[in-house]
């Protein structure tokens, strides 16, 4: 690891999550009179201009070269791996040393193959550290950092994540694939928490109960962000995956926690329920939606529009209510939610 306090900074990804990451700790680093953050990004569009707070790499060797400490923020495993191999070349030329924190949700014998190569490289050490917490808690500065590996570099690097890109660090240890099952066991729960509402909210719109009245009950008994978070989404059918998280980035994050229930001999009927439910999503258009939209499966088995809630009739009841309009066309009311009218007598 480096052998002085850490000075310059890079970051790599700046997808929904890594762009506004990289954005507070620019500020953190002008702030404090630090060099500017330097950037790489696969998708080389995507990068801010420079600026006197941002600088460019040319390649994420040439970052590893130059920085003390890289942050990443990647989609999956595959990346993360043909990332690190070129960041290792760098830190390899790099005179003092680097210390990587990564932020992506990856498997953990993935995490623990990228520790032991960084080990191999003199002063360089490898941080497990995933985050909890949507785009809009990002830009906020409001995630939950999750924090493993190295003592001695864990120490250099924390001050620099909250409270410029978080709220509040939870050290799980030295084990950096500990890290990582700790961040697939949290999304588990929450895709679970997912796939509960959308259950729910299907069987109260069928019945006649109106989801729309079910999610007062949430709010009295279970007023915890993701229930609401998530059952305001589904409530509303806003599915927007640039402000949440994408079903093709919740199909690889529950099939992850999957492969790892059965690693350990563990079952995970909630989420596999949830699996098929976004593979569901994903099949019909919702691969850029929000992992949400994994309503999708309740719905369409009991007969209506996977990313409305409408029947396929306009004069159905069901989530789109019929209506009894004069001209005798059954135009769909507006309210998107609630709309059955009649309730089912039991």
């Amino acid at each position: 690891m480096p052998r002085s306090a850490p000075h310059k900074f890079g970051f790599v990804g700046l997808g929904n999550m890594g762009l506004p990451m990289a954005h507070n700790l620019e500020k953190f680093l002008h702030d404090e009179g630090l060099p500017p953050l330097t950037l790489w990004n696969r998708t080389a569009s995507k990068l801010p201009p420079p600026s006197k707070t941002l600088a460019h790499a040319e390649s994420l060797e040439d970052l590893a070269k130059q920085c003390d400490v890289v942050v990443t923020s990647l989609a999956n495993d595959e990346a993360a791996r043909k990332v690190y191999d070129e960041l290792f070349k760098g830190a390899k030329a790099s005179p003092e040393g680097t210390i990587f924190v990564d932020t992506s949700t990856l498997y953990p014998t993935t995490c623990g193959e990228l520790e032991r190569e960084a080990a191999k490289i003199p002063h360089t050490a490898y941080l497990c550290t995933p985050v909890f917490g949507p785009p809009p808690l990002a830009k906020e500065a409001k995630l939950i950092i999750v924090l493993s590996g190295d003592t001695f570099a864990k120490r250099r690097v924390e001050k620099f994540l909250v409270p410029s890109m978080g709220r509040r660090v939870i050290d799980v240890g030295n084990n950096v694939e500990r890290a990582a099952a700790f961040k697939l066991c949290g999304n588990g729960m929450i895709a679970s928490i997912i796939e509960l509402l959308a259950e729910q909210f299907t069987l109260a719109d069928q019945t006649g109960v109106g989801a729309e009245l079910l999610f007062e009950f949430v709010k009295e008994f279970l007023p915890a962000p993701s229930f609401l978070g998530y059952g305001k989404k589904i409530l509303d059918n806003n599915f927007e995956g640039r402000t949440g998280f994408t079903s093709q980035g919740g199909l690889k994050d529950v099939t992850h926690v999957r492969n790892l229930a059965q690693s350990v001999g563990a079952t995970l009927p909630a989420l596999d329920a949830a699996h098929r439910h976004l593979v569901t999503s994903i099949a019909h258009g919702g691969s850029d939606l929000d992992w949400s939209s994994m309503v999708a499966g309740p719905r369409l088995a009991a007969g209506l529009q996977p990313f409305t809630g409408r029947k396929d009739h306009p004069r159905d009841t069901g989530f789109g209510a019929r209506t009894d309009d004069d001209d005798g066309k059954g135009g769909l009311e507006p309210e998107s939610v609630g709309g059955i009218k009649e309730v089912q007598n039991f």
